[in-house]
């Protein structure tokens, strides 16, 4: 197991190293990312303020060449205005176009024809044209403009006389507003900064802004130790103005101009999403390490538990062995097919076989044949007890019972294990006592006297049979008896008479009531009862009347009935139930068509009416 720790702990540590690698690579991409981005941007922001410089130098060298055209024509000064001023291009960001004298005066401007008499002589880009004539064009510090009320900077150029002196300056004002406003289009992320600066360090715009900022000079930038060496490049450092830690690129504006664009973008966004995920990929590194150490215990635990289970195994299957070769039990395995696959050596003693005559033969072929059913279907609950007859080598039958239990699927083929047990004289027991209850039950619904149903089983039929006629709507009938004069015949014959009477009278009931369905029983004393299902109150009479005439035809002797013979009266009735009424108004209707039969002389049967009272009727 000592190789397993081992193989484990190697493992752990060669996927943190794995994953710290990746980490690194990760944020080395970030960086590269940034960079790329900043160096774009500063590509994008020089390239966009080259061009307006250029839009705004030809403008200068359009009204340079105006000047040339009106001094040689002698324009007067509205006419001068517009070949000035009226044709140059309109452009976002640029604010007054003026022309300046040698001494500095206005001497007109785009807003303006007539001079407002402001002066600008000491203006840098005055002082730089006026002393020196090879200067070109000229980019300003920032300044804030007294005809604009606005930060600004200027772009000028030299007025030269035809014979090459000095002859003023003409000079066009680009809002630093403006090229904030470029800047903050810009997606420099939350910490993220972006300067224009002058070659001397002068800043001449900055987003975010930064009071005080403009026009200072900064040149203990790390960005003048590499420029203009170089017209890009791009270097790490912390902020003089805010303390932040920013990765810088900066970009020289073309053409050549001492304009310098740099773009920086703060450590804490270049690395916000890698530290996320740093964060989540080292959390889920740890889990995985921790999981996979778990994992190696407890599969140490797992194969010392195997290890052990197998020799636990061994010795418990030597166990099982002598237990089932020595237990009275049967022990049988079997297969999902019912193949016998081992029979312990007790089917000797129990069934007179031995165990190489069952096993490699199905469970079925030794199994009553109305008893095979009990061992299909893998839809029973397990485990199961089942009590069946199996054939003994003899060839008679003898009843086992047999406790079958599902085995676990790593048993293979083998998916039953059954104990089966002799139970033939158990068996013979229940039948015997299970005979004798039926007797006893039959004997507890049977009147003992005329062997017909008794008053308790009869109430339970007629709620039964009721329930039944509600649900299906269909009529259901009752006929009362009662011996006529049987008080008198008890009287004059004696009670044992009597009975016989009734004995034969109830053989006279039952022999003409002939339905399944059909009920007789003694209701009480000399009067019986009979329940007919889906009986209307004409067939009902009729059976009624059948049980009157064969009394009569009887011909049993009453010496103190008015026929001299016994007779009985019936009375009838038949209806549809309904969910509202109960069993007892059919029999407080039967009943009263009785008294009514009593009434009306006897010896005869009268059915219930409820609209006439109760009446005979003739058949």
């Amino acid at each position: 197991m000592r190789w397993l720790t081992l193989w484990a702990t190697l493992v752990v540590a060669c996927f943190g190293l794995v994953c710290a690698a990746a980490l690194y690579d990760t944020r080395q991409d970030a960086r590269r990312a940034a960079r790329e981005a900043t160096v774009n941007l500063g590509r994008v922001v020089a390239d966009g303020i080259g061009r307006d410089i250029e839009l705004v130098d030809l403008s200068l060298q359009s009204m340079l060449n105006g000047l040339r055209l009106a001094e040689a024509e002698g324009l007067d000064p509205y006419r001068r205005h517009q070949l000035l001023f009226g044709s140059l291009p309109q452009m976002r960001g640029v604010g007054t176009m003026v022309v300046l004298d040698t001494e500095g005066r206005m001497l007109t401007d785009s807003k303006s024809v007539q001079p407002r008499g402001v002066e600008f002589s000491q203006r840098d880009y005055f002082r730089v044209h006026k002393e020196a004539s090879d200067v070109g064009l000229f980019v300003s510090r920032p300044f804030f403009s007294r005809l604009t009320n606005m930060w600004s900077i200027a772009i000028s150029r030299r007025v030269a006389r035809p014979d090459g002196s000095f002859g003023g300056v003409v000079v066009s004002t680009l809002r630093i507003s403006h090229l904030e406003n470029q800047f903050r289009q810009l997606d420099l992320r939350q910490n993220g900064s972006i300067m224009l600066l002058r070659a001397d360090g002068s800043v001449m715009a900055r987003f975010p802004a930064v009071q005080g900022l403009l026009g200072k000079q900064l040149t203990d930038l790390e960005l003048f130790k590499r420029y203009p060496v170089s017209d890009t490049g791009s270097y790490e450092a912390v902020s003089a103005t805010d303390g932040v830690i920013r990765l810088y690129s900066f970009t020289a504006v073309e053409p050549p101009l001492p304009l310098i664009v740099l773009v920086g973008m703060a450590d804490s966004d270049i690395y916000a999403a890698w530290r996320n995920k740093a964060w989540i990929i080292a959390l889920l590194t740890l889990l995985l390490c921790m999981g996979t150490m778990v994992l190696v215990w407890m599969l140490r635990r797992e194969f010392a538990l195997r290890l052990a289970a197998e020799r636990s195994a061994l010795r418990s299957e030597a166990r099982y062995r002598v237990l089932a070769e020595n237990s009275a039990d049967i022990i049988a395995l079997c297969r999902a097919d019912g193949l016998v696959t081992y029979i312990s050596p007790a089917i000797k003693d129990v069934l007179g076989w031995v165990p190489g005559d069952i096993e490699g033969r199905n469970i079925d072929d030794f199994v009553r044949a109305d008893y095979v059913p009990l061992f299909s279907g893998d839809e029973q609950a397990w485990p199961r007890m089942l009590t069946f007859p199996a054939r003994h080598r003899d060839s008679s039958w003898s009843w086992l019972e047999a406790s079958v239990k599902r085995l676990p699927p790593e048993m293979g083929d083998e998916r039953c294990i059954l104990n089966i047990r002799d139970v033939s004289r158990r068996k013979k027991a229940e039948e015997a006592l299970e005979a004798e209850n039926a007797q006893l039950l039959a004997m507890a619904a049977t009147d003992g006297l005329t062997n017909l149903s008794n008053r308790r089983r009869f109430d339970e039929a007629l709620e039964r049979e009721w329930r039944r006629a509600a649900r299906e709507e269909s009529s259901l009938a009752l006929l009362l008896i009662d011996a006529d004069h049987f008080k008198a015949l008890n009287d004059h014959y004696g009670h044992q008479h009597g009975d016989q009477y009734l004995r034969t009278i109830a053989q006279v009931i039952q022999a003409n009531i002939r339905r399944p369905a059909d009920m007789a029983a003694r209701y009480g004393g000399e009067e019986f009862a009979v329940l007919l299902p889906k009986t209307d109150i004409d067939g009902a009479y009729l059976i009624a009347e059948n049980i009157r005439k064969a009394t009569l035809d009887a011909r049993i002797p009453h010496l103190k009935s008015e026929q001299g013979v016994m007779t009985v009266s019936i009375g009838v009735d038949a209806m549809v139930p309904g969910h509202a009424t109960a069993a007892a108004l059919l029999v407080r209707q039967a009943d009263a068509a009785l008294y009514a039969a009593k009434r009306q002389g006897r010896n005869r049967t009268c059915v219930y009416e409820p609209q006439q009272g109760s009446m005979s009727r003739s058949v």
